[in-house]
């Protein structure tokens, strides 16, 4: 549903005295959920109007929210699946829609005219089964085609807070069959839709995914009390190609975290989305081998139905009270890899030597004069030198690299001793010539 056509009311909140022993207050807040009723703690000395007011304005904004992000979810359920989506309550009633297509058929046309699944198709479904095998798991149902009934093929997936169903996401068949990865993203999406659904009951409830990425990560840890049993997690950053100016980026990153939230919670329940320093990130608990081949299919999905490339780094799996430590290592691998997806376990020994760089970079006293006077009166020379020693030494390789004879490279090579006096053989001369030469080939930003 369009949050332009959203309407939420606030049926009823109750008022509690703030001073209420906690097991009662948790009985009582079990009591407010169970039964749909916005509950609201009033402070000593606060007035009821004020109090019931507040309630109310903050229940009605909760539920506003929730109704715009479910809309949101409907729609990136369409692109990455190719289907027409509903979102409904368990009661049949239409909570959300995505734009609709040429191909729909009387039951999303009449569900989405009517706010409610109409009866005669409701019996349908319940005769052929569909409600029951939807209540009984998490599991994607297909609907076959029912060409006699106008009801055209469908999957569908039951929206579960635990045991309890909140609703169903339907998603009706287009033009072309649904894509492979279809199912997937649609699991995904049913994990997304219950915190949503959630948030429609009331305003006391959980942050977003993206706010709690935002925090977590601007803390660099994982709230102040992670639980009794902390969890390694791994922070996956991702960028999109830039678009032709500031706004259409902008508009990527948005498109591009709708596909990585998708993604992420059908890898993982309580994986979280969303955008943090420019780019969307990923928080995935704990960390396998699996990760790499996930993210590089997000990355096909995005690329599929979106039109631009994307690249990701994934950073070291750390505790949670090091979140931030993963974050940089995440972005390391994004900054340093060149490939479309990059772990930072592949970029450490770069990033070590890039760090070592800033610092020789910074204390030009270090810095040994006959390699100066080398690159600036013999470039090829110290260029043949660097390009030697980050070959390991290696005459052969040298000479592969730089297109020459070995036998040139060996002359090179005596020519540079003559003139700097430098001891090839020597393991800490090498590494500091090798360090100094690479400042000069790629010196840090702001640097020399």
């Amino acid at each position: 549903m369009d949050s332009s056509d959203s309407r939420s009311e606030v049926d009823a909140v109750l008022l509690v005295s703030a001073g209420t022993d906690p097991g009662r207050r948790q009985a009582l807040e079990e009591l407010a959920d169970a039964a749909g009723v916005g509950l609201s703690w009033v402070q000593p000395g606060q007035s009821l109007p004020d109090a019931a007011g507040g309630a109310a304005d903050t229940a009605a904004t909760a539920a506003t929210a929730a109704t715009a992000d479910i809309a949101d979810l409907a729609q990136t359920i369409a692109t990455l699946t190719g289907g027409l989506v509903t979102i409904e309550d368990t009661a049949a009633r239409v909570l959300g829609y995505s734009r609709s297509g040429e191909d729909v058929d009387d039951l999303r046309r009449l569900s989405i005219l009517e706010r409610s699944g109409p009866e005669r198709y409701l019996a349908l479904l319940r005769e052929w089964g569909v409600y029951d095998r939807l209540a009984a798991s998490e599991d994607v149902v297909e609907i076959a085609e029912h060409p006699e009934s106008g009801v055209r093929r469908r999957l569908a997936v039951g929206i579960f807070a635990g045991a309890r169903q909140l609703g169903t996401i339907w998603v009706q068949q287009g033009r072309s069959d649904f894509p492979p990865h279809a199912r997937q993203a649609l699991l995904g999406a049913a994990r997304l839709a219950a915190a949503a659904l959630l948030d429609r009951a009331g305003p006391d409830r959980v942050p977003s995914n993206a706010e709690l990425v935002r925090r977590q990560l601007q803390s660099g840890r994982v709230g102040p009390d992670p639980g009794p049993k902390p969890r390694p997690r791994t922070v996956i950053s991702f960028v999109p190609a830039p678009g032709r100016d500031a706004t259409e980026t902008r508009q990527r990153r948005q498109d591009l975290q709708s596909v990585v939230g998708v993604h992420g919670a059908a890898y993982r329940r309580d994986a979280l989305a969303g955008e943090f320093d420019g780019q969307v990130q990923l928080l995935v608990p704990g960390g396998t081998d699996r990760l790499p081949a996930m993210v590089r299919a997000l990355i096909g999905s995005a690329k599929a139905r979106y039109g631009f490339a994307v690249r990701a780094g994934i950073g070291p799996t750390v505790e949670e009270a090091e979140l931030g430590r993963s974050l940089r290592g995440a972005q390391l691998a994004l900054s340093l890899g060149t490939a479309s997806v990059t772990t930072f376990g592949e970029v450490r020994p770069l990033a070590l030597i890039r760090a070592a760089e800033e610092k020789v970079a910074a204390v030009p006293e270090l810095h040994d004069s006959r390699v100066d006077a080398l690159i600036a009166e013999e470039p090829e020379l110290a260029r043949t030198l660097l390009t030697h020693l980050r070959s390991g030494a290696q005459v052969s390789a040298t000479a592969a690299d730089l297109g020459i004879h070995q036998t040139t490279v060996r002359y090179r090579l005596r020519r540079i001793t003559e003139l700097t006096g430098i001891d090839l053989s020597d393991a800490d001369q090498c590494l500091a010539t090798q360090l100094q030469l690479r400042v000069r080939a790629h010196p840090p930003v702001g640097g020399a």
